[in-house]
């Protein structure tokens, strides 16, 4: 608004000094016009008078002259200053000069007397004057103009007649058209700002209701609506704010409710496959005890059923698990625990399916204790679905497993270096029954929940985990859990190790592991390493 007002103002006061320009021109035009006009009929009434004088002494001539200016100042038009009369000749019968306004005689230059001088026609002429105010030079001055031309009288030769015009009303005139029309400009601005600022906020405010009512929407109140009181475009939006107010509650009652009916179809089907799948456990534990008796085929069969049962329970696992979560059953069994016991024991489980695919698990664990109040039992969950995630997309590349602690959290790092995720892919890293790479032939037989579970037992215990990850290079996990649950989570500035910068294929880390036994899964092999960084 501020901006328009002042566009207003600019071109008000352009269109105000074009227009004043243009009225100066006119009336110093109308004016010379007139000044012309009226000393030419002075100088004919001037010359008939002389012409028509019987005069014969210089106390006559003098006496005649002195009339005439006389005469001439009083018949003049208004702008009329004062008259002039002086004799060019120096003989006997030269006249005393005579000056009706002495004050402006010495506005009547040489330049003009000279061409007077030199013209002894009937021509006049003309010159722009600035006429003093009084007799002090240093005060301001009046535009003018001076008019001269030669009479001739007879007896006495030729007479220099001028005539001295102010324009001090006409400068008045135009001063006062200058204020009035500054005047204008400025009322003009005021009532332009007005007259904005009323359009503005007509148009503004129901965009800011509008904004407001969205805004209630994002914090979740679906209740939030709209005044609609306006008929034009307007008003089209606030009912269509409205409609779709209506409409994206009347779909997220939906979606509540698909997703209430599905946690609970979850819960459901995986508490009634247990039975089933207990009773399927217990006799393909029997048919194992006696698979020796079998054939070759038929042994080989009860080989394969027992696994797929051993997924299938694995599966169902997860999904009780996932239904506690959502039921919000789920609690931690805090114990101070040293750190590197439950990441052995994952370390342990996963040993199997790492010698079977050919990669090795480097464990960096530190040389001394590192107590922490924890779930041991969803900690080893953790660190043991990361592991197999890394294993599964390791293509035959070590996977490395450290630990870095200070006195406020636990920091642990489980990297592959083999197949790495896109940026897209690892914002569904965490999702449900997600999978990077499904046409991958695995050997784990994931259901695509374990990282999502992972990530729920990491917020238990007010920690969280996060992941980098580039196409060929692999991908690295950092699961962060405080040293005590009780005190919250620990902020950035406080963990001993973190990623270096928030680009999600950044590899980079800031802080370090300290000194660290070295320990290859499969094998007996340790030796003492000291890793970069600050020691515990």
């Amino acid at each position: 608004m501020a901006l328009t007002v002042a566009l207003t103002l600019a071109v008000a006061v352009v269109f105000s000094m074009v227009s004043l320009i243009s009225v100066r021109a006119s009336l110093l035009s109308q004016i010379t016009s007139q000044s012309r006009a009226d000393y030419s009929n002075m100088v004919r009434r001037a010359q008939a008078s002389l012409d028509a004088a019987d005069v014969s002494t210089t106390v006559q001539i003098q006496q005649l002259v002195n009339d005439l200016a006389s005469t001439l100042q009083s018949d003049g038009s208004s702008n009329l200053a004062g008259i002039y009369l002086w004799s060019r000749d120096s003989s006997s019968r030269a006249i005393v000069p005579i000056s009706t306004e002495p004050t402006y005689e010495r506005v009547i230059s040489d330049d003009i007397r000279s061409s007077v001088a030199s013209n002894l026609g009937s021509n006049v002429f003309y010159q722009p004057i600035e006429l003093p105010v009084s007799s002090n030079e240093s005060q301001e001055s009046t535009p003018g103009a001076v008019l001269g031309t030669m009479l001739d009288f007879g007896i006495v030769g030729n007479l220099e007649f001028y005539a001295v015009y102010s324009y001090a009303l006409q400068q008045e005139s135009l001063m006062q058209i200058q204020v009035n029309l500054l005047a204008v400009c400025v009322l003009l601005s005021l009532v332009v700002g007005v007259v904005m600022w009323s359009a503005i906020r007509g148009i503004v405010r129901p965009v800011e209701h509008v904004a407001a009512a969205a805004k209630n929407m994002a914090s979740g109140d679906l209740d939030a609506r709209v005044t609609v009181n306006r008929k034009d475009e307007l008003g089209v939006l606030q009912q269509s704010f409205n409609a779709m107010a209506v409409s994206l509650g009347h779909t997220i009652d939906e979606l509540e409710a698909a997703g209430v009916s599905q946690k609970r179809f979850v819960s459901d089907v995986s508490h009634e496959l247990r039975t089933p799948i207990t009773t399927m456990r217990m006799a393909c534990d029997l048919l194992e005890m006696k698979k020796d008796d079998f054939d070759p085929a038929a042994r080989r069969t009860v080989e394969l059923l027992s696994g797929q049962i051993d997924r299938f329970q694995d599966m169902l696992a997860d999904l009780l698990e996932i239904s506690r979560y959502d039921a919000g059953y789920a609690a931690l069994d805090l114990v101070e625990t040293d750190i590197r016991e439950p990441l052995e024991a994952a370390a342990g489980q996963v040993a199997g399916i790492a010698q079977a695919k050919h990669v090795l698990i480097h464990q960096y664990l530190p040389n001394v204790q590192v107590l922490a109040r924890i779930d041991s039992r969803r900690v080893i969950r953790i660190v043991r679905n990361l592991l197999a995630n890394a294993v599964d997309f390791a293509d035959d590349k070590p996977v490395d497993m450290r630990v870095a602690a200070n006195r406020k959290a636990v920091v642990i790092s489980v990297r592959d270096y083999g197949t790495g995720m896109a940026p897209d892919q690892l914002e569904h890293v965490f999702d449900r029954f997600w999978r990077g790479d499904s046409s991958r032939s695995r050997i784990t037989g994931g259901t695509g929940l374990g990282l999502s579970i992972a990530m729920t037992d990491a917020l238990l215990h007010h920690g969280t985990i996060r992941v980098r990850s580039r196409k060929g290079e692999g991908t690295w996990f950092l699961v962060i859990l405080p040293r005590d649950p009780d005190a919250g989570a620990v902020p950035d500035a406080d963990l001993p190790l973190n990623f270096a910068f928030d680009s999600p294929d950044d590899l980079r880390i800031t802080g370090g592991f300290g000194v660290a036994q070295s320990r290859i899964s499969g094998t007996d092999e340790t030796r003492r390493d000291t890793m970069m960084g600050r020691p515990l």
